[in-house]
């Protein structure tokens, strides 16, 4: 595994919470990095990297680059779901790039190989399956805590953990959260609706 592949693994250790064993075990990592790269741009990717480097156990300051946080967001979208997501208008324009800000699953891999499934000991429809009966098994409890951080030791937990104990989703800043922003600060209901369609009129 390259060097630049191997910062993108760690970066994104970060972003997702699972260890630096489970993302390489996804064989996308690289493909991932690609993805990544043509969408935000080499240049935005490395100043990604710079700012998450300098606060690796806090949230960093987004103010002077707010697209980026946008990013690392859509990145950690990417991993979980293996989809790039749609980005907001203002940061899709503040990077600057040409391609249509679009969602899109990156390849039929990375849709069976998404961390989401992971989360709750599920598996894709039409692929994976776990073996004959398992539907009729409860899954696997949750672990608690500790085995989650004695399992990511020392790759993870050690160096850019910020909770060290459970705590409650209002609790935690909104910008570590995952997904898009309008999500979080707007509610569905005060959502803009989309304008209408021109009429013939007004389109000639």
């Amino acid at each position: 595994m390259s060097e630049d592949v191997s910062a993108f693994v760690e970066l994104s250790e970060v972003l997702t919470g699972f260890s630096r064993y489970d993302l390489r075990g996804t064989g996308m990592a690289e493909l991932y990095l690609d993805t990544v790269k043509r969408q935000i741009g080499t240049s935005g990717y490395d100043a990604l990297i710079t700012i998450l480097a300098a606060a690796p156990r806090q949230s960093p300051d987004w103010d002077e680059r707010p697209e980026l946080l946008e990013a690392a967001r859509a990145i950690a979208y990417l991993w979980y779901t293996g989809a790039w997501p749609r980005l907001a208008p203002a940061a899709h324009a503040a990077l600057r790039r040409q391609m249509a800000n679009e969602e899109f699953v990156v390849s039929p891999s990375s849709y069976t190989e998404g961390l989401v499934w992971r989360t709750f000991h599920g598996h894709p429809a039409g692929a994976k399956p776990p073996g004959f009966g398992t539907w009729s098994m409860a899954p696997p409890p949750v672990p608690p805590i500790e085995e989650v951080f004695d399992e990511l030791e020392p790759d993870f937990a050690g160096r850019h953990a910020v909770f060290t104990a459970p705590v409650s989703v209002s609790d935690i800043d909104p910008s570590m959260l995952p997904g898009l922003a309008p999500e979080r600060y707007v509610t569905p209901s005060a959502q803009p609706r989309a304008a209408a369609p021109p009429t013939r009129q007004e389109q000639q």
